[in-house]
């Protein structure tokens, strides 16, 4: 894949038992790369937007179990993201690129089949276009490229959850030269 990949890595997560986790910000716009593709928008349901970032008050004990070398170039932050589950036939989380984050390393908590799609925004058109998916199950571990478009087709009335490594300014293939992948 060209935008994601699984990592051969584990992480102890018994840390989040522990952890204080407090909102921290939610996002409520449609950005340009999610207008025109199919699905039910969740920022229209319910009257609110659902994806819910939230802050972990023991990210250290997480961040420390990262590769050495990556730590040398860049002490991620993390934050929990949240997307609740809608009673809508076509729940999707709109194409976007995240803010300030150029690449994230994504601990899947809670999943249920949703699919991310990958895009190229193609400036002549003004549209995205699909470029590839991937689907990640509970438990497994991926690294993204959070600077290219990128939506989430969920499933109806189930939650998803991740804890997310965020990172601001290294580009996702040296984050991802530190892990061996699948």
């Amino acid at each position: 894949m060209k935008y994601a990949a699984r990592l051969d890595f584990q992480l102890d997560m018994s840390h989040l038992a522990e952890s204080e986790i407090a909102p921290l910000r939610d996002y409520g716009q449609v950005q340009r790369y999610g207008k025109n593709l199919p699905g039910d928008y969740v920022a229209q349901v319910a009257g609110g937007w659902s994806a819910k970032n939230k802050s972990v008050s023991n990210a250290d004990c997480f961040i420390d179990q990262l590769p050495n070398a990556l730590l040398k170039m860049e002490r991620p932050y993390v934050i929990i993201l949240e997307l609740p589950a809608f009673d809508t036939g076509n729940p999707v989380l709109p194409a976007h690129r995240d803010y300030n984050k150029t690449c994230g390393i994504n601990v899947y908590l809670e999943t249920h089949g949703e699919v991310t799609k990958f895009y190229h925004w193609n400036r002549v058109e003004k549209k995205s276009e699909f470029v590839e998916e991937f689907c990640a199950a509970t438990g497994e571990i991926w690294a993204m490229n959070t600077d290219v478009p990128h939506s989430v087709i969920l499933v109806p009335n189930k939650p998803r959850s991740m804890l997310s490594f965020c990172f601001t300014k290294l580009p996702y293939s040296e984050v991802l030269s530190c892990f061996a992948t699948r």
